[in-house]
């Protein structure tokens, strides 16, 4: 795996884990097991999707701003926590659990990752007021740095990736992507990198 693909996908040894099947969540047999149980046209748009996001990936801007911002040496599940955090205001109530549910990685497994997240300074870990046994989570201005140096890799790449394509392309992608946006679980990311690319 080259320097791009590790940092782009938050493999990394250290505290964290290394980006095992447990970490990840969806890797190995249970990974195949998901594309087996797909629909063929399913499959077919994340192949096509899964090509997009790695031409967009070549232009290179994704890993260097990492990289600049300092990456902490995240692993897989640290950089996904991270990323997921980044998507909730700082309003949100967000915790362990959440995380679990919206990466499909194990309780345990996220909670030696945000343990090494809060000692890295990078995500604060409070008790909620309204519930002493939940612990909130949330970036912190480091955290935020990171999170906001990715981001900003991945718009470069996507602008560059959309302004490779002809005037037609653009206006059929457009058409489509407008709607799919829409989506209350794409909106927030989609609201995430406006603010990162319009900061």
């Amino acid at each position: 795996m080259s320097d791009t693909e590790a940092i782009e996908t938050g493999v990394r040894t250290g505290a964290g884990g290394t980006g095992t099947a447990d970490g990840a969540g969806g890797t190995g047999a249970a990974g195949q097991e998901v594309i087996e149980n797909a629909s063929p046209e399913a499959v077919r748009v994340a192949l096509q999707l899964g090509t997009l996001f790695r031409r967009m990936l070549s232009f290179g801007a994704a890993s260097t701003s990492l990289l600049d911002s300092g990456a902490y040496n995240l692993s897989f599940l640290e950089f996904k926590a991270m990323m997921n955090l980044g998507v909730f205001g700082e309003g949100d109530s967000f915790c362990v659990a959440d995380i679990s549910d919206s990466t499909g990685a194990s309780m345990p497994a996220v909670s030696r990752a945000i343990d090494s997240l809060v000692r890295k300074g990078l995500v604060t870990r409070v008790e909620d007021p309204e519930d002493r046994r939940r612990r909130l989570l949330s970036l912190t201005d480091q955290g935020h740095e990171v999170t906001n140096a990715a981001l900003m890799g991945r718009a470069i790449g996507a602008v560059k990736l959309a302004d490779s394509f002809t005037d037609e392309e653009i206006r059929q992608l457009d058409s489509l992507l407008s709607r799919l946006i829409e989506r209350e679980d794409l909106a927030a990311i989609h609201q995430q990198l406006e603010g990162a690319v319009h900061q």
